[in-house]
């Protein structure tokens, strides 16, 4: 059972647009406006994924990245250390760092999703936030 405060903990509100590819991290995202595949005109709020082996890290969180808003997130969904045999997956954390410190995302949090599971919130860095719209307005 999905506790009913877990929207917030992934750091959405009620409504927003969350890409959750997989069905059964969607019940984590309930109240939002869950989509399976990403919008063509738009970007979404945020991103709950599973990325299952360490050679697609880095282009799967580039692809995440263009998908989300600037001041979304990207859950990186990861098993624990206990269960990677189990769940056949070989993502580590470190991993996660790894690629995603080789763009312009960070890590803030870590959250549980269950006995097996957890995933990373990764979110564009601070300095980097409204960049383009800051460019924009000292020019004119």
């Amino acid at each position: 059972m999905v506790p009913p405060d877990y929207l917030r903990k992934l750091g959405a509100k009620p409504g927003d647009a969350l890409l959750i590819p997989e069905e059964d991290l969607r019940p984590f995202a309930a109240g939002a406006r869950v989509l399976r595949r990403p919008p063509k005109k738009e970007k979404v709020r945020g991103i709950v994924v599973r990325v299952r082996r360490r050679e697609d890290l880095a282009r799967d969180i580039g692809w995440y990245r263009r998908v989300m808003e600037e001041d979304g997130f990207l859950w990186i969904v990861i098993p624990k250390k206990v269960a990677r045999e189990a769940l056949g997956r070989d993502v580590t954390f470190e991993d996660v760092l790894d690629a995603a410190l080789r763009t312009d995302l960070v890590d803030n949090k870590t959250l549980t999703f269950s006995e097996t599971e957890y995933g990373i919130r990764l979110v564009v860095r601070a300095r980097l936030r409204g960049r383009d719209r800051r460019a924009t307005s000292t020019s004119t």
